[in-house]
C-alpha cells in the first residue's frame, strides 16, 4: 500500500498514530499560517484575510501556534523511552544511542536543507555573500538565534529547530524528573513548573536571543512530560470518552482562537494543547480522525514540509502569483493559491522526505552505508588479459 510505504520508521517500531496525527494538526496550521502571509504580503494587491474568516477558527492568524504544538508533541516522543525506565521498569535508555539517533536521524536533511537554499540564493542571485554564507554556517550549527538573536534568512522557520535541539541537548536532564517518588507529587511539580516557566517568561519577553531559545518555551516541553508521564503511567487504566472529544474540541478553539497576547501563547496555550492530546489519545471521534491513515502519514512527513515549506512556497509564488484574481477577494484567491501553490510545495517535500528524510530514519543507515561503500571498495575489476583482481578479499 502506498501509505505504509510513505509512513514514518520509528527505532522500536512503537507506532503511534494519534502523535502523527497531531502532527498533521501542527503543521497544516503553520503551512496554512504561511500560505495566507504569502498571499497578504507579496501577491502586489491588498487583502483583508481578516474579514474573510470562516467560523470560529483563526489559523491564518495563530497558525504559527502548530510550533508550540510540536514543542509538546517534542517533549512527549523523547519522554517516553526515560518514562518507560523509570516508572515500568522498561529498558534502560542508552546516552550514548540517544544522541547519536538525534545525529543520524535529524542531521542529515537538515544539513541538506541549509545546503539548497544557499544554492537558490546563488542561483537566483547569481551571487552569494560573505554574510550569507556566515548565516548558513551558523544555521548549519544551530547557532544562529544565539549570535544574531534574529531568525535566518536561509530559512527563517529552522529557528525552532534550534529551540528543539536546545532541548534535546538538556532532556537528559529533564528527564530526571520521572525519578521523583509519589506519582501524585511528581505530577504536581511539573504541573507547578510549568505555571512557574510560563510566568517568568513575562520578564524576558522583550529579548530576541530569549524568545528565540528554550528560554521561551521550556514550559511546552514540559507538559510533555508530564503528558509522557501520565500515558505510561496510566494509559493502560484510561478508556475512551465521548466527552474527551469536548476537550479536545476546546483545546482547537483556544489554540486557533485566543487572542495572541502573552497570557494566551504563553501560559494558556500549554494546557489547552494538553486537551488536545486527551482527545486524540483517548477520545472517539478526534481520536478516529487522528488516527486515519492519510492523516497520520502526511503528519509523519512533519519535518520535511516543515524544512521545505516556507521557502518554496515564496520560489513557486513568483510564477502563481499571476493567478490571482483581484475581483475575487481573499478566501478564493487563497484557495487558488492552495491548489497552483501549496500542492507542488507538497510534492517537493514529499519528494525530500522519501529521497532523505525517510532512509535517515532507519537506526542502522550509517552501518549499512559503510557495508555498502565498502563492497564498493571490494568491487571485482576484470581487466582485458588478466585476472580479476579484488581488493582485500583474498580471491587469487
Amino acid at each position: 500500500m502506498v501509505l505504509e510505504r510513505l509512513r514514518r520508521v520509528t527505532r522500536d517500531g512503537r507506532w503511534i498514530p494519534e502523535i502523527d496525527g497531531l502532527r498533521f494538526l501542527a503543521i497544516m496550521s503553520v503551512f496554512m499560517f504561511h500560505m495566507g502571509g504569502e498571499l497578504s504580503k507579496r501577491s502586489g494587491h491588498h487583502f483583508a484575510p481578516e474579514t474573510g474568516y470562516l467560523g470560529a477558527f483563526h489559523p491564518f492568524a495563530h497558525g504559527d501556534r502548530g510550533v508550540r504544538l510540536f514543542f509538546i508533541i517534542s517533549g512527549f516522543v523523547l519522554a517516553l523511552p526515560f518514562a518507560r525506565q523509570y516508572l515500568s521498569g522498561g529498558t534502560h535508555v542508552s546516552l550514548r544511542k540517544y544522541f547519536l539517533r538525534r545525529v543520524t536521524r535529524l542531521e542529515p536533511p537538515y544539513i541538506l536543507s541549509v545546503l539548497i537554499f544557499l544554492t537558490l540564493v546563488w542561483v537566483y542571485t547569481r551571487h552569494i555573500s560573505a554574510d550569507m554564507l556566515r548565516h548558513g554556517l551558523a544555521s548549519m550549527f544551530y547557532l544562529h538565534n544565539l549570535i544574531y538573536g534574529t531568525m535566518t534568512h536561509v530559512n527563517p522557520v529552522s529557528w525552532s529547530l534550534e529551540v528543539e535541539i536546545q532541548f534535546y541537548l538538556a532532556a537528559p536532564l529533564f528527564m530526571l524528573m520521572f525519578r521523583m517518588p509519589g506519582k501524585v507529587q511528581r505530577r504536581l511539580i511539573m504541573g507547578v513548573l510549568i505555571v512557574a516557566i510560563s510566568l517568568g517568561q513575562f520578564f524576558v519577553q522583550g529579548s530576541p536571543r530569549s524568545i528565540l531559545s528554550i528560554v521561551y518555551y521550556a514550559q511546552f516541553f514540559v507538559m510533555g512530560l508530564l503528558l509522557a508521564d501520565i500515558y505510561v503511567a496510566d494509559g493502560h487504566r484510561l478508556r475512551s470518552f465521548w466527552y474527551c472529544d469536548i476537550a479536545g474540541l476546546v483545546g482547537l478553539v483556544c489554540m486557533f482562537d485566543l487572542p495572541g497576547a502573552f497570557v494566551a501563547n504563553q501560559v494558556v496555550m500549554p494546557w489547552a494543547m494538553s486537551l488536545l492530546f486527551v482527545a486524540a489519545l483517548r477520545g472517539v471521534i478526534v481520536r478516529r480522525f487522528f488516527s486515519t491513515s492519510w492523516v497520520a502519514t502526511i503528519g509523519g512527513m512533519c519535518y520535511s514540509i516543515y524544512l521545505m515549506h516556507f521557502q518554496f512556497i515564496a520560489v513557486f509564488f513568483k510564477a502563481t502569483r499571476h493567478c490571482i484574481v483581484a475581483g475575487f477577494g481573499y478566501w478564493p484567491n487563497f484557495l487558488i493559491q492552495l491548489i497552483v501553490t501549496g500542492v507542488p510545495v507538497m510534492l517537493v517535500s514529499v519528494g525530500f522526505f522519501v529521497l532523505i528524510e525517510r532512509p535517515c530514519m532507519d537506526p542502522n543507515w550509517p552501518s549499512k552505508l559503510k557495508r555498502w561503500l565498502a563492497g564498493r571498495g571490494r568491487t571485482t575489476v576484470t581487466v582485458p588479459g588478466e585476472h580479476a583482481v579484488a581488493a582485500r578479499n583474498g580471491v587469487d
